[in-house]
């Protein structure tokens, strides 16, 4: 979890996205990847400065159960409960193997993966234990690889999945945006998007429109890659990778349902 994620979660907290919702489950217990001093200001926003600096300091206390420090991060947001699912792991909460589980011991009110999905193999079965998990008006929060992350995990996960699994299952997409750079962007970006949710969701319904959202993540992505060459640091390892980032709201109880891709429906149906 990095400074980029940290920027998005205060987004949804401050658009009210976790109004109402007390429990959280981690797919995969997280390690933190930013800075003590953007820990700090994080909890001095959403906390005070007195509270914050003491709820920042407990979270870098080793001495501390990984849980607990992992519960007081999330209450910098308003979850009172926090839980984590991996079948490695020892830090875990619970031991389920995400290729074959269908759903955790209990309901939860946010899920979030924070990079998970991509190094299960059965990957669909992901998205169903999630659904199985929300409880309704539950979200879940997805950040994956979707771009030239080709030496980490199984699979990229393309923009589109999200918009089919959402239409499939009656999920309101509260928020999406699609990270260019992630692990290299210049913290005045924060989590900017490269698109609009609504130049994304409308690009994908066409084969035009799909190409032409391609044709702009290359261009953005060749364009970092000459920057990085002309550099020497074209040999680093993750330089120039695309995450998406989106938050789903569950709207209803009913089965998971697979879907197709939204494209080729509409472009055969018409």
């Amino acid at each position: 979890m990095n400074a980029c994620i940290l920027d998005w979660l205060e987004n949804l907290a401050e658009i009210g996205a976790f109004k109402g919702q007390s429990s959280i489950l981690e797919l995969g217990p997280q390690d933190f990847n930013f800075s003590p001093e953007s820990l700090f200001q994080l909890a001095s926003r959403r906390l005070g400065q007195k509270e914050g600096r003491e709820c920042a300091r407990s979270i870098q206390d080793a001495s501390i159960s990984y849980e607990k420090r992992q519960e007081l991060f999330y209450s910098m947001f308003g979850f009172e409960m926090y839980r984590s699912v991996d079948i490695y792991d020892q830090r875990a909460s619970f031991r389920l193997d995400l290729n074959t589980a269908t759903s955790a011991p209990s309901k939860f009110d946010v899920i979030i993966d924070c990079g998970t999905n991509e190094h299960i193999f059965n990957a669909g079965n992901v998205f169903v234990f999630t659904h199985n998990s929300l409880k309704v008006g539950g979200i879940s929060l997805k950040i994956l690889p979707t771009f030239g992350d080709s030496t980490h995990g199984f699979y990229n996960f393309h923009p589109t999945v999200y918009f089919d699994v959402a239409r499939e299952n009656s999920y309101q997409i509260l928020d999406f945006r699609y990270i260019d750079d992630l692990m290299r962007r210049p913290a005045s970006r924060g989590a900017a998007s490269l698109f609009s949710q609504d130049e994304l969701a409308h690009g994908l319904r066409s084969f035009s429109g799909s190409a032409t959202v391609h044709e702009r993540i290359l261009r953005s992505f060749l364009a970092i890659l000459k920057n990085a060459d002309q550099q020497g640091r074209l040999s680093w390892t993750h330089y120039s990778i695309d995450y998406c980032f989106v938050a789903m709201k569950k709207k209803s109880d009913l089965p998971f349902r697979y879907p197709g891709q939204g494209m080729y429906q509409i472009e055969f149906q018409s």
